[in-house]
C-alpha cells in the first residue's frame, strides 16, 4: 500500500514539473513578438534616407553648407546645421520656402528649360535655358546674366561681360569652384554633375534660389507627388 502511496506521489510531482516547463516557452516568447512588432513600428515611424547629404565646404576647408535630401525634397542648412531654405516637390514643380515656410519662389519646367517664378506664380524672376551644350540664365527682361559651357570635363560659368567667372573643375573625386585667379571658392567631395554645381556661380542669385537650380538640375525630370 506505502509503495503505491509513493507510486502515485512521484507521478503527481513529475506531472506538475512537465506543466511549469511546457508553459515556459509560450510565457517567454510573448515578450520578443512584442519587442519585435514595436521594432517594427519604431522604423517605419523613422524618416527614410532619401540619399547622401551635399555638403560644400571653402577653400579653408571649413563647412559653408549642405544640401540634405528628403522624401518630399530637401532642406539646406549653414556650416553650423541652421536651417537656410526648405525645397518641396509639388507635382513636377520645386517649391522653394525659408525656414519659417514662407514662400520663396517656385522652380518649373524640365528638362531643357527651368523657370524661376516668384511666391505666386505670376511672373518669371528666371529662366535656365539649355544652348547647345550649355546653359543660358536669364532675367525677367531677356537679359542674359550668365553662361554654362562644358570644359575639359567640368564647366566655365561666364557672366554678362562675356568673362568667366567661376571656373567648374573635377579632380580625383573632388569637384571645386575656383574663382578666375585659381582659387577654391567651394568644394565637394560629394558627386554632383558639374553643370548643376555651376548654378553656384550665379552670385547675383540668392543663395536658395541657386541652390534650388542645383537641385533642379540634378532631378531634371522633377518628383511626382500627390
Amino acid at each position: 500500500m506505502k509503495l503505491r502511496v509513493l507510486f502515485l506521489v512521484g507521478l503527481g510531482v513529475l506531472g506538475a514539473s512537465a506543466c511549469s516547463q511546457g508553459g515556459t516557452p509560450s510565457s517567454s516568447a510573448t515578450p520578443t513578438q512584442a519587442m519585435s512588432a514595436t521594432g517594427a513600428a519604431t522604423a517605419a515611424a523613422e524618416p527614410k534616407d532619401a540619399g547622401a547629404k551635399l555638403k560644400f565646404k571653402d577653400g579653408d576647408d571649413r563647412e559653408r553648407f549642405s544640401l540634405k535630401p528628403k522624401d518630399d525634397g530637401a532642406k539646406l542648412v549653414d556650416g553650423e546645421d541652421k536651417e537656410v531654405a526648405r525645397y518641396k516637390w509639388k507635382g513636377g514643380e520645386l517649391k522653394v520656402s525659408g525656414p519659417d515656410d514662407t514662400v520663396l519662389a517656385y522652380v518649373t519646367g524640365g528638362p531643357d528649360v527651368f523657370q524661376v517664378k516668384d511666391a505666386a506664380r505670376s511672373a518669371v524672376r528666371y529662366t535656365l535655358a539649355r544652348e547647345g551644350a550649355g546653359w543660358k540664365l536669364t532675367d525677367a527682361q531677356g537679359a542674359v546674366l550668365y553662361t554654362v559651357a562644358a570644359d575639359g570635363g567640368g564647366a566655365s560659368v561666364k557672366g554678362a561681360s562675356g568673362l568667366e567667372s567661376v571656373h567648374v573643375k573635377v579632380r580625383d573625386g573632388k569637384l571645386s569652384l575656383r574663382d578666375p585667379s585659381g582659387k577654391t571658392v567651394l568644394a565637394t567631395k560629394q558627386p554632383v554633375p558639374p553643370e548643376a554645381a555651376a548654378c553656384l556661380g550665379f552670385d547675383s542669385l540668392d543663395l536658395p534660389l541657386r541652390m534650388a537650380l542645383l537641385f533642379r538640375l540634378q532631378s531634371p525630370a522633377g518628383a511626382a507627388s500627390p
